[in-house]
């Protein structure tokens, strides 16, 4: 019994010391805003979370982009199967110019006509309701996708 009393006292001894007040602010870590101009910041940082910044980053260049959706708007096989793709992405450039068009190819002989960089397939969609009635076997595909520009 005198067990169970001293540890409820000192959980409420200890949960009463901890407060949102004593709590440090942000602006003491870097100085005041009206005299605080001179202040410095430490960042104190164990070396394994520049080790996995860098995997990340040499992971994304690897990659080639990120995961996301295209428009397919033609694919063939036959013999004459480019030609007609650059017939396509040229049709397609004249009447979407704002759009990315790509060319892929896959073994042993198939042309792939993809279009546009989304994130989403809904804002895929916006997009694909135009692109198919100017291309009526046009569908969304799961891509990877360019990664966007940071300039805008």
């Amino acid at each position: 019994m005198l067990r169970k009393v001293f540890i409820i006292i000192l959980f409420a001894v200890s949960a009463a010391g901890i407060d949102a007040q004593s709590l440090i602010r942000a602006e003491a870590i870097i100085g005041e805003r009206d005299g605080g101009s001179n202040g410095r910041v430490e960042i104190s940082q164990d070396i394994r979370i520049d080790s996995l910044l860098t995997r990340h980053i040499k992971a994304n260049r690897e990659y080639g982009g990120l995961d996301g959706y295209r428009i397919q708007i033609y694919r063939g096989s036959a013999r004459n199967a480019r030609a007609e793709a650059m017939k396509v992405i040229a049709e397609f450039i004249s009447g979407f110019p704002g759009i990315e068009s790509e060319l892929q190819f896959d073994q042993p002989n198939l042309f792939k006509v993809r279009v546009g960089n989304y994130r989403t397939k809904h804002e895929a969609y916006i997009d694909f309701v135009n692109i198919k009635k100017r291309f009526p076997e046009a569908y969304i595909v799961n891509d990877i996708i360019d990664f966007p520009s940071l300039e805008k």
